[in-house]
């Protein structure tokens, strides 16, 4: 075990800082994108299809462990695909990090904002009232979840290239 550490290392080490940076970016732009895709469909599924949204948090939690260990070994299986293997590495973690939202999304009642409207809340109370409360942790959560996971996909690309 300690010899594979060893191995990892060394690519690691003679690898340029400036191309890792370059990996933790766009493994982090790829996250951003598939992240906003499916906040986008959940909003699309919540104002339509209530009842549909847990088909979205479904796929999302099957994804998940198979997405984060692809993520992981995509540059071993494909090769260092530059930029573009790199942002598809951030798009196979997205499930992972979308899980959690999506949960905390789907228990909010449907009216809740439109009942904060109703009674004179503007667009800054609502948010600073109702959806920072409500989101705050999860965001936080995984925030620092992305952040680690960029930043082993970036060392994943520059150790298996």
């Amino acid at each position: 075990m300690a010899a594979q550490g060893g191995l990892m290392l060394l690519p690691l080490a003679t690898h340029p800082p400036g191309a890792l940076a370059a990996d933790g970016c766009a493994t982090a732009l790829g996250l951003g994108v598939a992240c906003m895709l499916v906040l986008g469909a959940q909003a699309l599924l919540h104002r339509n299809w209530p009842a549909r949204c847990v088909v979205l948090r479904g796929l999302m939690l099957a994804l998940m462990l198979p997405g984060l260990a692809l993520a992981l070994l995509w540059p071993g299986f494909v090769g260092h695909g530059g930029g573009m293997g790199s942002v598809a590495q951030g798009a196979l973690v997205a499930p992972a990090a979308m899980w959690p939202l999506l949960r905390v999304l789907d228990a909010v009642p449907p009216g809740l904002s439109r009942t904060a409207r109703g009674l004179g809340a503007g667009g800054r109370a609502r948010l600073r009232l109702l959806w920072l409360p409500l989101l705050a942790g999860p965001v936080a959560g995984v925030g620092v979840f992305c952040a680690v996971m960029t930043v082993l996909c970036a060392m994943a690309a520059a150790a298996l290239q």
